[in-house]
């Protein structure tokens, strides 16, 4: 199973909304919909981290996973993932499930709702993986020691009586880990976990799991590249890491102004 999953680029999505913010991590329906058509052309098989231990992996593997788990992803991705017979990962802020993003720093004042209990329910009997993204979406590597376990543990705990489904993977918020935070999310029983462009990355650690963000401002030819080995690929990347950059204002407005 060694570096089994570091062969499977992951996808991050976070809102598929019509409506228009400031910030790059809403896609449009139809955009997101451009981009499944394109993995279904070019042969992609999408499946779950779940699947990565009980199925043989195919020739074009891929993970799509969302973050957050707005509603949107419920109303809008889901429809037309179902349509494409693609399951997907949606990694949930189990205290906001059913509320509204109150958490984020967001900009122009637009509110966005998050799935509700039945909805996860759905997704889950639907054949997606739900994954954790931990109680509050508080950046994990400011934490004192037992807030992290509690973090990891409790919302691992309160997700398997939802769905009735054992809890495997976890997201970090804002992509943030270092060892301490990886070794309390081993030992409060997940099998692997995800960060983003930012942070110690180690092939074969589950725990360290790179993924390739998509925004809103991406062409069909920036989504191609993404997927797309060699020199395209890491020149994508690199142009990833200085957009999301400001990902990591959002712990800084958490610690300013919220409690």
């Amino acid at each position: 199973m060694k570096n089994r999953f570091s062969q499977v680029p992951v996808l991050t999505y976070h809102k598929i909304d019509s409506r228009r913010e400031w910030g790059l991590n809403t896609v449009l329906p139809r955009r997101f919909r451009e981009q499944m058509e394109f993995l279904r052309q070019r042969g992609f098989r999408p499946l779950t981290f779940r699947e990565l231990t009980s199925s043989e992996l195919s020739e074009k593997p891929v993970i799509i996973t969302f973050d957050d788990a707005y509603e949107s992803v419920y109303q809008q991705a889901f429809p037309i993932l179902q349509e494409y017979g693609f399951p997907a990962v949606i990694f949930v802020i189990v205290r906001y499930v059913g509320t509204w993003n109150t958490w984020d720093a967001n900009l122009g004042g637009l509110r966005f709702r998050h799935v509700s209990a039945n909805q996860i329910r759905e997704l889950a009997q639907a054949g997606w993986e739900i994954g954790s993204h931990t109680l509050t979406h508080r950046a994990l590597t400011y934490l004192p020691e037992k807030e992290v376990d509690r973090e990891v543990r409790e919302s691992r705990r309160q997700l398997q009586e939802i769905t009735g489904q054992e809890v495997l993977t976890l997201a970090y918020p804002f992509g943030l880990q270092n060892a301490a935070v990886r070794e309390r999310t081993r030992t409060a029983g997940y099998r692997w976990a995800c960060q983003n462009l930012w942070g110690e990355y180690r092939p074969d650690n589950p725990f360290t799991i790179r993924r390739i963000p998509v925004y809103r401002t991406d062409s069909l030819a920036a989504f191609r590249r993404k997927l797309q080995p060699g020199l395209p690929h890491r020149v994508e990347m690199s142009k990833l890491r200085l957009i999301s950059w400001w990902a990591h204002l959002t712990p800084l407005y958490q610690h300013l102004f919220q409690p």
